[in-house]
């Protein structure tokens, strides 16, 4: 069975509010997104390795303000998988 991330895969739903005006935040993706194309298939640091095997991290932004917060979002067993 394959682990994978739940808001990835549209298994959860995160609801945050902004801690600077208090307007609800959305999910901007997963952290690996932002560094390039071909990030998510590049080798990972060792000090992040462990991490990144059991955790996804997302930006969580809001649409009011601008201000972002990273959200470590913990790995499930994927149905189906």
């Amino acid at each position: 069975m394959s682990m994978g991330c739940p808001l990835c895969n549209g298994l959860i739903k995160v609801e945050l509010k902004c801690l600077n005006c208090n307007g609800l935040m959305e999910d901007a993706g997963s952290l690996e997104d932002y560094y390039g194309p071909y990030s998510p298939y590049e080798e990972i640091s060792t000090e992040l390795a462990h991490s990144h095997e059991e955790s996804c991290v997302h930006l969580m932004a809001c649409p009011v303000c601008g201000w972002d917060k990273r959200v470590e979002i913990k790995k499930v067993p994927l149905p189906g998988e």
